[in-house]
């Protein structure tokens, strides 16, 4: 009898040990999950800090063209001088974006920027998206002079998440520039004339647009030995929040209709031909648009600046070396001279969202369209990375006033895959 409780008494100490042994080691390993996230998110958020919070060295490396990739010394993204935490400089964002129809010349690519952040054991992604964001489809085309310009539009105005936004008050402001053709590739303005229109998003956040009656009434007294350039500039309002896009509605399929500014620099394709249009005896090749300004001045003309473009490329096709602007962007970047027509503003509208380059591709007028307020998705580690533990933050920041997302989602290499 004694033998058999013995045993039992063994046995069930046994089990009493074993129990808290896994207790024990299951207490250890919670924790160093619990520490191992902990150190993750302190990353992400010194980082965070890091991109929103400082400007970089130079401080002035998004509108400089001589800090190249590979001479920028830290990375930042704030507006240097500012004294507004979360203010973003939109120049240097333009460094991160890359357009698929043209790569950009002074590209900040993720691998570079792994170092710059140390974050080279690490795999992150990197989105800067407006808190409205604003899509433009074309729905008809109306013709004018034999060619066809966009007429009817649909505009989607969704949140951060794509989610689609109702009662948003959208305005768009369809701008119709008509040149009489000089000697090679110059012109005089002869009429500016604007349409405006305003509608509510439904349920879905989208509404209609349509310049269709206005287009065809328009196209009725048109001059046939005339160029026609049309551009589409759509504000977006919705409980104090403003998002702007413009659209070229070009009137043929694959024209290279977009572009980069990078401080006072101007990129486009290198296929299209410069048209220099005088205004009232000034010479200017683009237009910059001053957004900002659309809730205050009731006159839409008053948004529309003409400036000069200095191109980098005489009649002949050849790089002008002999002018010191185009001859330091020459040295900066000697490929960009083969891929790139390059030109420069002598001064920039510090509120201008978009810039219209007036251009020939073809045979035919258009106009290029070049946004200061791109939308920014990168990845280091894989777009397709799925890892297993990841530290997501969010900071709400402004260019140009306007209020953009900037979210930042960080993860260790080991654990994600694509």
């Amino acid at each position: 009898m004694e033998a058999t409780l013995e045993y039992l008494a063994v046995g069930l100490l046994i089990i009493v040990l074993v129990a808290v042994s896994y207790h024990m080691v299951e207490a250890a390993t919670s924790t160093l999950a619990t520490t191992y996230e902990e150190q993750l998110y302190t990353v992400a958020e010194r980082t965070m800090d890091k991109i929103v919070l400082t400007p970089g060295y130079p401080e002035d490396w998004g509108t400089n063209i001589n800090v190249t990739p590979d001479t920028l010394q830290d990375f930042g993204l704030s507006l240097y001088g500012t004294r507004t935490p979360y203010t973003v400089d939109p120049d240097k964002v333009m460094r991160l974006a890359n357009l698929s129809t043209l790569p950009n010349p002074l590209l900040l690519n993720t691998t570079r920027l792994a170092q710059l952040l140390n974050l080279q054991d690490y795999g992150f992604r990197l989105r800067i998206r407006p808190m409205l964001v604003v899509n433009i489809t074309v729905l008809d085309y109306t013709p004018i002079n034999n060619l066809k310009f966009a007429s009817k539009f649909r505009v989607t105005v969704s949140n951060y998440y794509g989610l689609g936004i109702p009662n948003v008050n959208v305005t768009g402001m369809y701008v119709i520039l008509r040149v009489q053709p000089g000697t090679g590739n110059q012109g005089d303005l002869e009429l500016k004339t604007i349409f405006t229109k305003s509608n509510l998003t439904d349920p879905l956040g989208q509404c209609i647009l349509d310049y269709t009656p206005d287009l065809q009434a328009y196209s009725a007294d048109a001059k046939f030995d005339v160029w026609f350039y049309a551009l589409l500039i759509v504000r977006a309002e919705w409980q104090g929040l403003v998002s702007i896009a413009g659209y070229a509605t070009t009137a043929q399929g694959g024209v290279p209709a977009q572009g980069y500014i990078i401080g006072n620099y101007v990129f486009v394709d290198k296929g299209l031909n410069i048209t220099t249009v005088s205004n009232k005896g000034k010479e200017s090749g683009a237009v910059l648009v001053k957004d900002e300004l659309l809730q205050a001045v009731p006159e839409y003309q008053e948004l529309l600046n003409f400036t000069t473009v200095t191109w980098c490329r005489d009649a002949t096709g050849a790089f002008r070396s002999n002018d010191p602007l185009c001859n330091n962007a020459g040295k900066v970047l000697p490929s960009a001279q083969k891929w790139y027509l390059i030109g420069y503003i002598k001064y920039v509208e510090p509120l201008s969202s978009h810039i219209f380059v007036f251009a020939q591709f073809r045979g035919n007028p258009v106009a290029i369209v070049i946004s200061r307020l791109p939308n920014i998705d990168i990845a280091y580690g894989g777009t397709g990375a799925v890892p297993a533990n990841s530290v997501s933050l969010r900071r709400m920041c402004t260019l140009y006033n306007y209020p953009y997302i900037v979210e930042l989602t960080i993860w260790r290499r080991v654990e994600g895959f694509p």
